[in-house]
């Protein structure tokens, strides 16, 4: 049994931790916020008759205060005119919409109450629904941020782990030996260059040679290697 209430908890732990990372709060404010929308619009409509039978009420009233003003004048003319059963008549009418008055007086004051309370009640949950509208437009700031900056950390998070990093010393080595090898190859041209020159030193000069033909002089062998060459020739 306890094995199974474990599992049970843990079942039920895995499900709330799965439903929180769905739930997005922002829209779970917007459903209270049509609710409270639509229980004020509910309100409002049961509301309606009550504050309509408070009017009612009222019309009622005020009628009936002018049918006892009214009777009241007919008992005075009649009574001045000396007509008792006519006065009496009027002052029964009279004394009827008296009744009417106090019994509508008490059931206008019962309905304005009751309206008023009412338009109390309505006003109260109208703050309410302002107030979470300003709260889910402030949260709704927040949580984007939030998300925002969650979404930076991550990025910024992939780019410090270990291996995203880039090897700043080895790039400076490849670097360096790159540097080196061409450095290398411009030391030796330079010295190729240098021995080309020497060799230049070591050359004869064709114009020079030409000029002690023509002065009868003897050439200098360009080639040390064709004088026995020569002489090989003058033997045979």
């Amino acid at each position: 049994m306890g094995v199974v209430n474990r599992l049970s908890n843990i079942f039920k732990a895995k499900v709330n931790t799965a439903i929180d990372d769905i739930e997005n709060p922002i829209e779970l404010l917007d459903q209270k916020v049509r609710d409270m929308d639509k229980t004020l619009n509910d309100a409002k409509v049961a509301s309606a008759q009550i504050l309509g039978n408070v009017h009612e009420t009222e019309k009622k009233l005020e009628k009936a205060k002018l049918e006892s003003k009214d009777f009241d004048e007919k008992v005075k003319l009649a009574v001045k005119v000396g007509n008792d059963d006519l006065a009496k008549r009027a002052l029964a009418k009279k004394l009827e919409a008296d009744k009417s008055v106090q019994s509508l007086t008490t059931s206008y004051q019962e309905a304005s109450t009751k309206a008023q309370a009412i338009k109390a009640k309505l006003r109260e949950l109208e703050e309410e629904i302002q107030k979470t509208r300003t709260y889910r437009d402030e949260a709704a700031a927040r949580y984007s941020n939030a998300e925002a900056s969650k979404q930076v950390n991550e990025v910024l998070s992939n780019v410090n782990a270990g291996s995203n990093k880039i090897n700043l010393d080895d790039i400076e080595r490849k670097i360096e030996k790159k540097e080196a090898l061409a450095e290398g190859l411009g030391d030796l041209q330079e010295d190729n260059t240098l021995d080309k020159e020497f060799e230049k030193l070591g050359e004869v000069s064709l114009d020079d040679e030409l000029a002690k033909y023509k002065t009868g002089a003897t050439p200098i062998s360009s080639n040390s290697a064709i004088d026995p060459e020569l002489e090989k020739y003058k033997n045979q």
